[in-house]
Parts: structure tokens; sequence; C-alpha cells
């Protein structure tokens, strides 16, 4: 004879699985919902509609070889390093 002692949590999970035989069946939902989740998705109004637009259209953009082998960033500027701002043809008030 075999003595099997079952926990009050697989008494449970045996009752539920006999009131309800369909339950946890298939992963991921009901038919019905994966279809509808297949199906384009739908948005808010149209700022998230060209926001996700504009997401696919970054996302197919061509990168050239040439710009990836450029280095960027090896200097830092300085004061001294930039050019001159033209002078202004209007004078300042704050200047006077």
């Amino acid at each position: 004879m075999e003595d099997t002692v079952i926990s009050p949590e697989q008494a449970e999970e045996a009752k539920l699985k006999l009131k309800y035989p369909k339950l946890g069946q298939k992963p991921g939902g009901s038919e019905f919902l994966r279809k509808r989740l297949q199906k384009d998705p739908k948005y808010f109004d149209s700022g998230d509609y060209n926001m996700a637009k504009a997401k696919i259209k970054n996302k197919q953009l061509p990168t050239s070889g040439a710009d990836k082998n450029q280095v960027t960033g090896e200097h830092i500027p300085t004061p001294q390093d930039l050019p001159q701002r033209k002078p202004s043809l209007v004078a300042s008030k704050l200047a006077v």
C-alpha cells in the first residue's frame, strides 16, 4: 500500500482542475485574443500613430560605411579655438 500525502495546495489545485478543466491549457490566451494581437495596433491619437511611423522609418534608414569609420570627439574646443562672432548691426542698449 502506498501512502500519498497531499498538501492543502495540491488538494485545492485538484478541485480547481475538476471545476475548470480548460484552465491553463493554452499558453498565450484564447484564440480570439491571439487574433486581435496579430492585427495592426490601435493608436490613441494621430500623434501616437505618427511617432510609431517615424520609428519604423528610422529603423529602415541605411547607414553608410564611411560614417562608421569617422572618429569624433578627439579634440575638445576651447574659446580660443572658436571663430570670432560677427558684430551685430544693431547696437545693444546694454552696451552703451
